[in-house]
């Protein structure tokens, strides 16, 4: 670990630069931060012997690739992206055309030309098991995407992935974590310096392919370790059309989209629009809370232009939401408080891959990302009444006024009222090298980010009468007003390299190492920088082409997020319990993994396992700035992770599946939060629960399509709970509120060429449970049955 004054930043800089070029040098280019490319090859045989000459075609991802078979009916591409591809081989002796699912695992397809069929339907050779990842790795289609009663949400779909538990207003923490998913988005990584709920900024509806990475990261992964979701975008491929859905339900949802693609140039064009509002944006404090309005408008390009086998990809995105912030009338809050916030994201990148025949390729280019989110407070309301938040600390439903004359000295205010406006610009460049040499396939990459954080924080107190000398001494009982307009800068560099050594058809070996480092500072504030090195090596033993077992330990490193409050107002946000001026004590989470796991076959499907223990120094997580609705990172001294997963999955024709999850989870944290933003609360020298710590989970679902466009499909999700304060007593924490029982169902009927009509109905059973129920989230619960009704057309 480094923590770095000014002036040994600039030496620290230099040293660890030196060190990415020596680390990028000895294994040849340099490749993107987590690429997700992979390799298809096969063999093409006519009449049992091999077919030479043939030329094949992979068409997916908006790119169409092209190879020829050798004298011994072998092919290979160079490195696709993963995603889903049509493989077609055509001569003179007859055609092949088969429908795959490619994961970073690749593939190896065996094509038999016979005579054109007419009506003949591709079939799907992969159905989205991924051997040589984790146990629980998985891949979701187009099918899926689309037709999973979750479509169009990206919560719901992540919510029935192994290891995941509900959290409020959409976000998901998935084996033990908290909410820390890394989003890569056609090959380039989705910078998060905001404190959110992640992956908000990107459309679902968008998405054409996902893999889903659970564990045994190797070397190419970093920053976050909840999950890794490789997305790739809509294709464009076949002549210009259009697509589109309408749907409307309960709480007087309203939800559309449009999209075009068209041949342009020797390239494709992607165009897609969603507009979306509704009655229920958030998971509200109580059953009656009114005020709970949202909106969310998209707008998504794509643009891929072919170059023999190289190609130029450049993707933007838009999203911009709005909330309001639903109130707790069960405690008091009025109606009429209008609390409102708005998020504003624009996401673009350029991408050119250069193919190095079919055994590698060079990839590189700049990305972008502007992220805005604006909170905007009710003062008059807030404190005529005082804040929901604060009533067990001072406030009431007749506001600061009854609290000063009932006597309640409670340390704290009576209300508040935020308005911040938050801005943060990510520039990044990365560039991407993979090469498959003989038994190795050899991986290198770095990239280079610089962010601003322009952040302007009002923060409106209303004391009680214990605080009025403090803030106020001329004023007794006047509000407040703590603000913070300092920018935070930061910088980070990243390099890894790694190997895929096959040790003969029973052995693998992955190795590699991870090089980190991150910088950032505040004028008057604080100046410090954070590096570690990060070797990781995963061993796996194959039982065959369908069972292996493996173990792996790595070590990561998870930088804090770059939007934090100044010391200065921390310490006024915590008065009187801080006195003194905080200190930037925020730290890097810094993590030893342990991870045994494997695939069974089992029946028709594919049985995966995975056990994994996490010891991590400086844990982060998240809490509120003193009594207002910000959230900022923190730290515990330790943080104890453990999940022992399952998944089953079972292919069914026409790209459908079944599959069944089962997980227990435990997260601890022991010591105090970091001193910037609260002192100690709890035991520090004890071990408590995490707030999202779930321990038991379960999802089951499964998609069947019909042979006429049509398709029935069902998810079923249980969760035993987060932590809540609803304990006996001396056991804070301890006990798990509430549990949960939910099931959707959807049907589509087909009604015409590349059109259906849907009918939906979400939790089914009408369980209407508390997500979060008197934790450190606050109050909040699930959205009862709900039902919606819509058409689609076009693919």
């Amino acid at each position: 670990m480094s923590i770095l004054s000014s002036a040994a930043r600039t030496r620290h800089r230099r040293l660890f630069a030196a060190g990415l070029i020596s680390l990028a040098l000895s294994s040849a280019p340099l490749s993107v931060l987590a690429a997700s490319t992979s390799f298809l090859s096969g063999v093409v045989t006519t009449g049992g012997r091999p077919a030479a000459g043939v030329p094949i075609t992979a068409t997916g991802n908006n790119t169409v690739a092209h190879a020829t078979t050798d004298a011994n009916g072998r092919f290979s591409f160079s490195t696709l992206a993963v995603g889903t591809y049509v493989v077609d081989a055509r001569s003179g002796a007859g055609e092949a055309t088969e429908r795959l699912d490619l994961s970073s695992d690749g593939a190896n397809l065996s094509l038999d030309l016979e005579p054109k069929e007419i009506g003949k339907s591709t079939v799907v050779t992969h159905a989205g098991t991924i051997l040589h990842g984790s146990g629980t790795d998985l891949t979701l289609n187009n099918q899926l995407l689309t037709r999973m009663p979750s479509a169009g949400s990206l919560p719901e779909a992540l919510i029935q992935l192994p290891g995941a538990a509900r959290g409020a207003n959409g976000v998901v923490h998935l084996n033990g974590d908290h909410g820390d998913i890394n989003y890569i988005v056609d090959g380039v990584v989705v910078p998060q310096a905001l404190n959110r709920a992640i992956g908000s900024e990107f459309d679902p509806n968008n998405i054409a392919f996902a893999e889903v990475l659970q564990g045994a990261y190797p070397a190419q992964y970093g920053e976050r370790f909840a999950s890794v979701v490789n997305i790739n975008t809509k294709m464009g491929t076949g002549p210009a059309g259009f697509n589109g859905d309408l749907r409307a339900g309960s709480y007087a949802d309203l939800d559309s989209t449009l999209g075009y693609h068209t041949p342009l140039g020797k390239g494709s064009l992607v165009l897609a629009v969603r507009n979306q509002r509704t009655d229920r944006a958030e998971d509200p404090p109580n059953f009656a809370s009114p005020h709970n309005q949202g909106s969310n408008a998209t707008q998504f390009i794509r643009y891929t232009q072919p170059n023999g086998n190289d190609y130029l990809n450049f993707t933007l995105t838009h999203s911009f939401h709005t909330y309001q912030i639903p109130n707790d009338v069960d405690n008091g809050e009025p109606t009429t408080t209008n609390d409102n916030e708005r998020q504003d994201d624009t996401i673009a990148s350029i991408q050119y891959r250069h193919a190095i025949g079919d055994r590698g390729s060079f990839s590189f280019g700049p990305g972008f990302k502007r992220s805005q989110i604006r909170d905007f407070g009710d003062p008059q309301n807030d404190f005529t009444f005082g804040e929901a938040l604060n009533l067990g600390n001072g406030g009431s439903s007749t506001g600061c006024a009854s609290a000063l004359s009932t006597g309640n000295f409670s340390p704290t205010t009576c209300a508040d009222s935020l308005s911040s406006d938050k801005t943060a610009y990510d520039y990044l460049f990365n560039a991407d090298y993979v090469m498959r040499s003989g038994a190795h396939e050899i991986r290198a990459g770095a990239l280079y980010d610089v962010t601003n954080v322009n952040k302007r924080y009002a923060v409106t107190l209303q004391p009680n009468n214990f605080l009025a000398p403090i803030f106020t001494p001329s004023t007794p009982n006047a509000p407040y007003t703590v603000t913070d307009a300092a920018p935070n800068n930061g910088e980070s560099e990243t390099a890894y390299v790694q190997d895929s050594w096959k040790m003969g058809s029973a052995y693998q070996l992955d190795y590699g190492v991870r090089a980190n480092a991150f910088q950032i500072s505040s004028t008057g504030a604080f100046d410090q920088g954070f590096s570690q090195f990060s070797p990781r090596v995963k061993f796996t033993r194959n039982l065959g082409t369908r069972a292996n077992v493996y173990v792996y330990y790595g070590r990561f490193f998870t930088p804090f997020s770059f939007e934090n409050v100044s010391p200065a107002a921390a310490q006024t946000l915590n008065l009187p319990l801080q006195q003194n001026v905080a200190a930037f004590d925020l730290k890097p989470q810094r993590d030893s993994v342990y991870e045994i796991g494997g695939h069974l076959p089992l029946g028709p499907g594919d049985l995966g396992l995975r056990v994994m223990q996490k010891n991590a120094t400086d844990l982060i997580d998240d809490t509120q700035v003193g009594v207002t609705n910000l959230h900022q990172d923190i730290n515990y001294q330790l943080g104890r992770i453990a999940t022992q997963s399952l998944y089953y999955q079972v292919p069914l024709k026409r790209q459908g599946r079944i599959y069944i999850s089962a997980n227990h989870t435990y997260s601890k944290n022991k010591g105090c939060e970091t001193q910037l933003l609260a002192p100690c609360f709890g035991s520090p020298t004890d071990w408590t629960p995490a707030d999202h710590e779930q321990p038991w989970g379960a999802t089951t679902g499964f998609l069947v399509n019909d042979a006429h466009g049509g398709w029935y499909s069902f998810d079923g999700e249980y969760g035993s709970g987060l932590s809540s304060a609803l304990c006996p007593p001396n056991t804070p924490g301890f006990c798990k509120e509430t549990p949960h029982l939910t099931f959707d169902v959807e049907k589509g009927f087909g009604i015409g060429h590349d059109a259906a009509m849907t009918l939906g109905i979400r939790n089914f059973l009408n369980d209407r449970y508390f997500v979060t129920i008197l934790n450190a989230q606050g109050n909040h619960f699930a959205a009862p049955r709900t039902f919606d009704v819509g058409v689609r057309f076009g693919k």
